[in-house]
C-alpha cells in the first residue's frame, strides 16, 4: 500500500514565513504600546535618578558596614 508523504520543503517554509509573520506582528504591537507610553519629562528623570543613586550608596555603606562589624565579630569569637 502506498503512503502519501508531505514534503518537507514546503512545510518549513510555511513554517518559517509563520514565525516571520509573528515575528513583525509582535514588532508592531510593541511599538504601538510603546506610542501610548506616558514619558517622564527631562527633570523628574533627573531628579529621580539621583534618588536612585543615592539610596544605593546609603544601603552600600549601610551593608557595607554591617558586614565589617560582623567580620570584627567573627573575628573576636574566633580568640577565644
Amino acid at each position: 500500500m502506498a503512503t502519501r508523504t508531505k514534503s518537507k520543503g514546503k512545510a518549513t517554509e510555511r513554517e518559517a514565513s509563520s514565525r516571520f509573520g509573528s515575528l513583525k506582528q509582535l514588532v508592531r504591537d510593541t511599538r504601538n504600546e510603546i506610542k501610548k507610553v506616558t514619558w517622564p519629562d527631562r527633570e523628574t528623570t533627573r531628579n529621580l535618578t539621583i534618588v536612585v543613586i543615592a539610596l544605593a550608596a546609603f544601603l552600600g555603606a549601610l551593608l557595607g558596614g554591617i558586614d565589617a562589624l560582623f567580620v570584627r565579630l567573627w573575628e573576636a569569637l574566633r580568640a577565644f
